[in-house]
């Protein structure tokens, strides 16, 4: 089970919203075979997610949200923030490259 982030400052621009138990995000960087990464949280404007390795700050990644029902969904992510965990995981909060609608978001959110 992940450990508890700690608390930043709030710079939400849009509502986030826990994740479906299954939904997982590919990251497919350049020359390198895509790697699955966990989805924390979620909303219009970006994610975070678990990830095994560090990124930096502003890389640009092609990704591919997926749950386990067959939802996919192609995204552009740019890192805003990496932070190292206890459990020798990544936080990695990224923004989208333009804000999903709630049609594309909504099979990737827990029902409330």
């Amino acid at each position: 089970m992940p450990e508890s982030l700690p608390a930043l400052p709030d710079r939400r621009v849009a509502l986030r919203h826990r994740h479906t138990a299954d939904t997982v995000c590919h990251v497919i960087a350049p020359g390198a075979p895509a790697v699955q990464a966990l989805v924390w949280n979620i909303s219009t404007t970006g994610a975070c997610v678990l990830f095994p390795g560090p990124c930096a700050v502003g890389t640009v990644v092609a990704a591919a949200l997926a749950t386990g029902s067959g939802s996919v969904l192609p995204v552009v992510l740019r890192v805003v923030h990496c932070r190292a965990l206890k459990t020798g995981e990544y936080a990695i909060g990224a923004r989208f490259d333009r804000p999903l609608t709630e049609a594309e978001l909504t099979p990737f959110i827990a029902p409330v």
